[in-house]
């Protein structure tokens, strides 16, 4: 499971990394569960399923304050002028665009993949604090979190196999 970890670890951090300089020229750090959950602040969440080749889920938190800074960056729009619906837009954005970007990262070149819908979520969804692919992040000194959920670990496995 820890060379599992690693992987997956490794190719989130890559790609979230990725989407965040791409649209909103911020980058992010890896931090400790200790480290963000000292950054209190209010989370929006989203969901997202891959359904082939594997079934897993990806939860993606955001602090709200960071989800207002990087939207100000995207849209150079005052914060006054940025309403919650563009804000709970961008975050379903972020995570397709990184969970795109994660799935092509991992897979050959001639492997397809589906993803389903953004689903959001008020504050941290499922927050499984013991969850083995749970990453935790900040930027702009707010916290952020990424976890993969999969109820057949050995199909994600795979995923890194090809």
């Amino acid at each position: 499971m820890e060379e599992l970890k690693s992987l997956v670890h490794s190719k989130v951090t890559e790609t979230l990394e990725e989407t965040l300089e791409n649209m909103a020229f911020i980058s992010i750090e890896e931090c400790s569960k200790e480290e963000a959950s000292e950054l209190e602040q209010d989370f929006l969440g989203v969901n997202l399923l891959v359904t082939e080749p594997a079934l897993f889920e990806i939860h993606l938190n955001i602090s709200k304050e960071l989800l207002f800074q990087l939207a100000e960056n995207m849209y150079a729009m005052d914060r006054d002028e940025l309403d919650e619906q563009l804000i709970k837009d961008l975050l379903a954005e972020i995570l397709n665009t990184s969970a795109g970007l994660f799935m092509t990262a991992i897979l050959p070149p001639e492997k397809h993949f589906t993803l389903g819908l953004p689903e959001l979520t008020d504050g941290i969804s499922n927050n499984n604090d013991d969850a083995e692919l749970k990453f935790y992040y900040i930027a702009e000194d707010c916290p952020l979190t990424v976890e993969i959920m999969a109820a057949d670990t050995d199909s994600l496995k795979s995923l890194f196999n090809n």
